[in-house]
């Protein structure tokens, strides 16, 4: 059977990705062609990732090497 993981994408605060998943999720659990897994990259050490705001705006709340 496919396996298929529907992953949050984001680890910052106040995201939207969370929703769009959850709904995602739902329509997905309603067919039976495969099995599908939620993925929160918030559950994963991911230093990279570990900012509230995009890089871009080079406001770092963390300390990098």
């Amino acid at each position: 059977m496919l396996k298929i993981a529907i992953i949050i994408g984001t680890t910052r605060p106040n995201h939207k990705s969370e929703e769009i998943a959850r709904w995602a999720y739902f329509i997905a659990s309603q067919r039976n062609d495969g099995e599908y897994e939620w993925v929160d990259l918030r559950d994963f050490y991911l230093p990279l990732l570990d900012e509230p705001m995009i890089p871009s705006r080079q406001q770092s709340a963390q300390e990098h090497n």
